[in-house]
C-alpha cells in the first residue's frame, strides 16, 4: 500500500487544480481551486474561490482525502470525455 504524505495530497491537489482551471488560462490563474489543510489532527479539503476560503469539502484521514482527491481528478476527466 503506498505511504500517503503531505507531498502526496499537495501533488494530488495541484493536478485537481490543473484540471479545475479553465482552459488555455496560465497556471497562475487560480480564481477557483482546493487546498488541503491541516486541523485537529485531520486533514480537511477546502475550497477557494477569488482567494478566500468558500467551504470545506471533506475531512478525514491522509488516506481519505489523497482517495477523495483521486476520486475529484477521474470525475472531471470523466466529465470531459466525450
Amino acid at each position: 500500500m503506498e505511504r500517503i504524505t503531505k507531498d502526496t495530497l499537495n501533488q494530488r491537489a495541484q493536478n485537481v487544480n490543473r484540471r479545475l482551471r479553465p482552459e488555455g488560462a496560465p497556471a497562475s490563474v487560480r480564481e477557483h481551486h482546493v487546498y488541503p489543510e491541516y486541523r485537529n489532527g485531520h486533514v480537511a479539503l477546502d475550497e477557494y474561490r477569488d482567494g478566500a476560503c468558500v467551504r470545506t469539502i471533506t475531512v478525514g484521514t491522509k488516506r481519505e482525502v489523497a482517495d477523495f482527491l483521486h476520486a475529484m481528478m477521474v470525475g472531471i476527466d470523466l466529465s470531459r470525455s466525450k
